[in-house]
């Protein structure tokens, strides 16, 4: 029968490379949460120090859903779905400080474990090379497996409810004996995790005695296992990893992923093709991201397509398999729809208007500001004025063209009036007509807003099959790609062209196309905000944290760097440290936010104007180093770093960094730990800035939304 323990806890939030919503929680009042035995939050679930993130995590997680369920009927234990999220206070020190005590790991080693997280450490899930990169939070596991881990254990046995840090007992059934998801000590964890297996009636198998052949490792689910045998790859001789090929060979469909990854990046041409006609058969889920990173890369003909063919298979039963299939297609495409090297080289420099007739005067006078302004307004009766003039503009095209005109723009007028009027389909049909028709190089807005319509058309129907899980035309891709790359050297072209075809293609998951674009949009837009964004994230995705601030420190050496660049580059610096931080490189992290607040100082010395914008980055990377240092046990040191963020730009003090934390949050933690060392006049320095905090505005001392009490439970 299942146990549920209920007390205040955590949303747990939702953080891949574009987050997602959190779940809403009721309000509560700031200091409302508390802990067990008149403790405050923070002294129940102190922060780890530098100390204890640089300790070996030690539980032993399973990589997968199916390779847990497999070693659990193998050893008929039960399983122990542990679920965290970076930032939240009892999360962090389960991560930082319990999943490291050797006897929460003898503990859990009477379980089969996985672990569930949509926070990502490592950018990157493996190298060049195919080896794996564990988790710095959680070790051995990627941070891919944890984090696709927790939609897979949300479907079974999260209720709906996101939260953190949880942990669920799961039977050989299927069935759950517990779900601790609210609690206020450590203790009342532990004992329940501890009582699961007391009163347990289904005793463990004893493991397999003596050594065990290749075969049977290689067979093996657990993840120990597994990693034994790539290591033995690793340091084998070309008999040994032949051996070992030849084992995973006698798996068919079933032969172990992480394995035929490193055979498949080899330099032995003969192991790798062995590997790839492998994963063409292959029947494990996680197939599929090897196969899509493969088909990035050359590959000889026959085994891309017999890749391909396998994505179809499994897209049967995974869904994104035929999605990614589709798009290789679509990408390898070769569109005839517009000559891009001949629109290249006849777009004009600077934009013109072409407009003859009447219905190109209406569309002029529909796309009026004023008239746009009244198409967003909430009274109903003025937008049907604006939507009036878009019918007129559309209708009168019509006319000219049922009396006989064969020139692209009527076509145009009938497409941008019907995208503004919400007719999508009639839309795209236009846009399609009036760009078989286009003259190469034609650099009026109406060319311009043909393109942009018809490429936004084929955009949105693809994502619209996908959330459909309907099939689509790879041609389409073909015709969105070619049509952008003209779209975007038009002179009306604006960045947030260049943010939606990328954001369209990192969802395709064409990572490559994607980055081609960003930076070709980032040489012509290098102020936008909204591409250094994704700039960044691409970086270290594609490369490692050090890539970052590599790229900005090139860019700023050219003769003719952009004015503000140097902002972006200490925003980097921010972002760096951030990064340095998930992956538990205090020193790093310490030095990056040093360069941060550097390359701001810089900034504002030759554009003062930027004062004001870079402020609330400053307070974000003082408060940094101030959890930095009180992690280190530098107490003076983060006292004094908190209260200079403060006094530096008070109003940012409820900010969120990259990891969830608030410059709050960190004082109370310094604020803690300063009374717990017995140091009661910088403790009361730091009381009475939160006080003054406070008395300035009470929303700055409020929890995060996810940090909040949940009341009535």
């Amino acid at each position: 029968m299942k146990r549920a323990f209920a007390y205040p806890a955590l949303f747990l939030g939702l953080s891949v490379l574009f987050p997602q919503a959190l779940s809403a929680q009721q309000p509560g009042q700031p200091g409302q949460r508390g802990a067990a035995n008149g403790m405050t939050r923070e002294q129940m679930w102190f922060a780890p120090t530098a100390a204890d993130w640089a300790k070996p995590c030690d539980i032993p997680w399973q990589r997968t859903w199916s390779d847990a369920t497999a070693l659990s009927a193998q050893t008929k234990k039960a399983i122990l779905v542990c679920v965290n999220m970076d930032g939240e206070i009892a999360s962090e020190h389960w991560a930082g400080i319990r999943y490291r005590d050797p006897e929460i790991a003898k503990l859990f080693e009477q379980y089969v474990c996985v672990i569930a997280s949509t926070d990502r450490h490592n950018a990157r899930d493996y190298d060049d090379s195919g080896n794996r990169i564990p988790c710095p939070r959680f070790g051995t596991v990627t941070c891919g497996e944890h984090v696709w881990m927790e939609p897979t254990v949300y479907g079974m046995f999260l209720d709906e409810t996101r939260v953190a840090p949880r942990h669920i007992m799961v039977e050989l059934d299927g069935s759950e004996t517990y779900d601790i998801y609210y609690a206020l000590d450590i203790q009342s964890i532990v004992t329940t995790v501890q009582k699961g297996i007391e009163e347990r009636t289904i005793q463990p198998e004893d493991p397999p005695k003596g050594d065990r052949s290749l075969a049977e490792l290689v067979a093996s689910p657990d993840a120990s296992d597994r990693a034994r045998v790539e290591q033995n790859w690793r340091d084998g001789d070309r008999q040994t990893r032949q051996e070992i090929l030849a084992a995973a060979e006698q798996l068919g469909s079933d032969a172990p992923i992480d394995l035929l990854r490193e055979a498949a990046y080899g330099f032995d041409s003969e192991l790798s093709g062995k590997a790839l006609d492998l994963l063409a058969q292959s029947s494990r889920d996680k197939a599929v991201g090897l196969i899509d990173d493969l088909l990035r890369g050359p590959l000889e003909p026959e085994r891309r397509a017999a890749l391909l063919q396998r994505l179809d298979e499994l897209g049967a039963n995974i869904p994104i398999a035929k999605r990614l299939a589709r798009v290789h297609r679509g990408l390898g495409g070769d569109s005839q729809l517009l000559d891009q090297e001949a629109w290249s080289e006849n777009l004009m420099e600077e934009g013109t208007e072409f407009q003859t007739g009447e219905a190109a005067e209406l569309l002029a006078e529909a796309i009026h500001p004023d008239n746009m302004a009244s198409l967003k307004s909430s009274q109903a009766r003025v937008r049907r004025v604006a939507e009036e003039q878009f019918r007129l503009a559309r209708d009168a095209a019509q006319a000219e063209l049922d009396a006989g005109a064969t020139d692209w723009l009527p076509h145009a007028i009938i497409a941008i009036s019907c995208n503004f009027l919400k007719e999508d389909q009639k839309a795209l049909e236009a846009s399609r007509s009036a760009i078989d028709l286009l003259p190469v190089g034609e650099s009026s807005w109406n060319a311009y807003a043909v393109l942009s319509t018809f490429t936004d058309g084929r955009r949105e129907a693809i994502l619209a099959a996908l959330d459909a899980k309907k099939e689509w035309p790879a041609d389409w891709l073909s015709e969105a790609q070619s049509t952008y790359a003209v779209l975007i050297q038009h002179p009306y072209a604006t960045e947030a062209e260049v943010a939606r075809h990328y954001d369209f293609l990192i969802r395709l998951r064409a990572n490559g196309p994607a980055g081609r674009a960003l930076q070709d949009g980032l040489q012509r837009f290098p102020d936008s905000w909204i591409l250094h964004e994704r700039f960044r994230l691409l970086l270290i995705a594609e490369r490692d944290i050090a890539a970052v601030e590599q790229a900005y420190a090139n860019w700023l050496t050219e003769e003719e760097a952009p004015k503000y660049l140097r902002w972006y580059a200490a925003h980097a610096s921010l972002f760096v440290a951030e990064q340095y931080r998930r992956t538990n490189r205090p020193q790093e992290a310490d030095q990056a936010y040093r360069r941060c607040l550097d390359q701001f100082a810089a900034q504002r010395l030759s554009a003062h104007e930027t004062g004001d914008s870079a402020a609330p980055y400053e307070v974000l990377a003082m408060a940094g180093r101030a959890r930095l240092a009180l992690e280190r046990d530098d107490l003076i040191s983060a006292h004094d770093l908190i209260l200079a963020a403060f006094d530096h730009h008070p109003d940012s003090a409820a900010l969120l960094d990259g990891l969830r934390v608030t410059p709050v949050g960190t004082a109370r933690k310094v604020l803690a730990a300063l009374e717990e060392a017995g140091d009661t006049p910088r403790a009361q320095e730091v009381q009475a800035a939160l006080d003054m905090l406070g008395a300035r505005d009470t929303g700055l001392l409020e929890l995060p939304a996810f940090d909040r009490p949940v009341q009535n439970q």
